[in-house]
């Protein structure tokens, strides 16, 4: 019996518990919006708006000390079903209380008809610091080219939804 055990034994190595580090991982929602045909047209004139159409929303997670003391990366996943038949821009800002542009993300460039868009864009807070001062988000969608015309009442729609993971680590 006392062979069976001293075979199964191995030395502990209590340094191990020394060396890890928890990693947390955190993910919400970022921007979620759907559009249709109507909201690039002036409704008075019912011509298109050629400077697209922008929301800004609040961004507070960032606010958190535990978060901004600990963030060490920030995945942005972007999801978009372009249903209407024009190519869209799409530019996301994220910006401090004053409103002014601390990072932006990569422009996107929507095709028409396009269902099943995805972009994807990681934020190194090690070299982008400054993003942990963002406390609101600025979506701009513009429509592109006027090779079709927009159709009033149009059913189908642009739809973007988006999230941010959050990578924390502590020691």
């Amino acid at each position: 019996m006392f062979l069976l055990l001293a075979a199964c034994s191995e030395k502990l190595d209590f340094k191990q518990a020394e060396d890890f580090k928890h990693q947390p991982v955190v993910k919400t929602s970022l921007v979620y919006f759907t559009l249709f045909s109507n909201d690039f047209m002036d409704p008075v004139t019912g011509s298109e708006i050629v400077n697209g159409v922008s929301d800004v929303s609040d961004f507070r997670i960032l606010e958190n000390s535990y978060l901004r003391d600990n963030l060490q990366k920030i995945i942005i996943d972007i999801e978009v079903k372009n249903e209407i038949s024009r190519d869209f821009t799409a530019i996301i800002e994220f910006l401090d209380d004053n409103g002014t542009i601390i990072y932006t993300l990569s422009t996107l460039n929507i095709p028409a008809q396009n269902i099943a868009f995805t972009y994807q864009e990681t934020i190194e807070v090690r070299l982008n610091p400054i993003i942990l001062n963002t406390r609101k988000t600025r979506t701009s969608v513009f429509i592109s080219g006027a090779s079709t015309p927009l159709i009033e009442n149009d059913p189908r729609a642009f739809e973007l939804k988006s999230s941010g993971t959050y990578f924390i680590e502590t020691e």
